[in-house]
């Protein structure tokens, strides 16, 4: 079961996952408010990012997405 998560989650964008891992991790550090603010600034980043746009182009194509981690 462990090995099955792993491989789903090794199919995600790897710029998304290194951003919600220190999401999660600024959230045992700081307020709520900050950890909110972090979160937010980091969902600005990765919606820029090249990754976010073929996820949406794969998403459209009914395609599985191509991700590079930029």
């Amino acid at each position: 079961e462990a090995i099955k998560v792993a491989q789903e989650i090794a199919q995600k964008s790897p710029i998304a996952l290194r951003m919600a891992k220190e999401a999660v991790n600024k959230a045992f550090e700081t307020t709520l408010a900050e950890g909110l603010d972090a979160e937010r600034q980091r969902f600005y980043m990765l919606f820029a990012s090249e990754d976010q746009k073929e996820g949406m182009r794969a998403f459209v194509e009914k395609r599985k997405p191509v991700f590079t981690g930029r």
